[in-house]
């Protein structure tokens, strides 16, 4: 009898084994073309644009189908995400929505456009900076085309072009308010190599709210209640001084300097075309008083991405508070949920730099504690969000 009762257990741990590997085994489930989803779930707390999705291709994967832990290095799967001709993506990036505490993630686009950011402006319709037509003529849609603004209704699945009719090039740094029911971006005049700010609405009425002609500016957010908008200035000579942080009135009035850019002590050249000290993508708290802004460090630790330090800046007093000066803190976006940011993580200058080894993912900065909202695999550079913006309709 008791010979038996093994016997039964044996072949009770067997089957048991053998459903596990047939489980393991199964393919993922291709990802349907086009626009995924009718409605924002009510729960999700943030939008973010990202490549995840490549990992549910076979080409990633091992033989039992899960994520190969050396997917970057495989030549097929490598092709998959990045041009062998510049290393930029090849993959283009899709926009997700996250349910913070829950840990889920939707889906949302699988088009052929690549999706520079995205916001929710209500349940059924997103405004998004995407780029969805070949306009370099090279046969492919990728991030060297030129973009625009779209608002996209999710029922519908169609895609309103907003400034397709404005004679604007290089659109960037786009900030959508509940309040005004307006856009805030930089742009170009595409006769003129000059950003200004505009805004402009679902009815594609476009106004310009900054002209100064020794700077150009960026990296524009609304104040949460729609009275204010911070900035970016780059000053001339371009790209020779760091770029500092502005604050003005909705109508581009009462324009105010609140950082002059960081030092440069050990007299580094560019990062890339970025001079050290550049002061980027500023963000106001919800009660006006404080600007989070990312400052650029040095070249020369975290590589590949250089450190940007994340900081806090008192509007009247202009005291800082040093939030982060380990890595590279990127577009940081300040609601009552907390701060989001884009962190890239790379190694010292005496560690071994591999593919696998450096980081990109979501982060919320909230209560003095930075929590990490992409996990294995996905915070693998290049998979991970390249920014997340708050839910704020509601």
């Amino acid at each position: 009898m008791k010979r038996i009762s093994l016997i039964l257990a044996f072949l009770i741990v067997a089957s048991l084994a053998c459903a596990s590997q047939a489980e393991e085994k199964v393919p993922p489930t291709p990802i349907p073309e086009g626009i995924l989803v009718h409605e924002i779930p009510v729960h999700m707390d943030i939008i973010f644009d990202a490549v995840r999705y490549v990992l549910n291709d076979r080409a990633c994967l091992d033989q039992n189908y899960a994520v190969d832990k050396n997917f970057i290095n495989l030549p097929a799967c490598n092709a998959l995400i990045y041009h062998s001709r510049d290393n930029g993506l090849a993959a283009p990036r899709q926009l997700f929505a996250m349910d913070i505490e829950a840990g889920e993630v939707l889906q949302i686009t699988n088009t052929d456009c690549t999706h520079i950011l995205g916001q929710v402006v209500n349940p059924t319709t997103l405004m998004t900076l995407a780029i969805c037509t070949d306009t370099d003529g090279n046969g492919k849609i990728n991030e060297q085309d030129k973009p625009e603004l779209y608002l996209l209704n999710l029922p519908t699945k169609e895609m309103d072009c907003l400034t397709c009719r404005h004679d604007l090039t290089s659109i960037n740094n786009a900030d959508y308010s509940p309040i005004t029911k307006k856009v805030i971006f930089s742009a170009q005049h595409s006769s003129v190599f000059h950003n200004y700010l505009f805004t402009i609405d679902a009815e594609k009425n476009l106004s310009q709210i900054t002209d100064h002609p020794d700077y150009m500016d960026f990296d524009c957010a609304w104040s949460e209640d729609g009275t204010m908008i911070v900035f970016n200035r780059l000053p001339t000579p371009w790209l020779e001084a760091p770029a500092q942080i502005w604050l003005m009135d909705a109508d581009g009035g009462g324009q105010a300097q609140i950082t002059s850019g960081g030092t440069n002590p050990n007299n580094e050249e560019n990062l890339g075309h970025y001079p050290i000290g550049l002061d980027a993508d500023p963000d106001l708290s919800p009660d006006n008083k404080k600007i989070v802004f990312s400052r650029l460090k040095t070249g020369k630790e975290n590589l590949p991405f250089g450190i940007y330090e994340l900081i806090v800046v008192d509007v009247e007093t202009k005291e800082i508070e040093m939030l982060d000066s380990n890595y590279a803190n990127m577009v940081p976006q300040w609601k009552d949920g907390g701060i989001l940011i884009n962190r890239q993580i790379g190694v010292a200058a005496s560690e071994n730099l591999t593919a696998m080894g450096i980081k990109q993912s979501l982060y919320l900065y909230k209560d003095g504690i930075f929590t990490e909202l992409e996990a294995y695999p996905y915070n693998i550079f290049p998979m991970g969000a390249y920014g997340g913006y708050w839910i704020a309709y509601k």
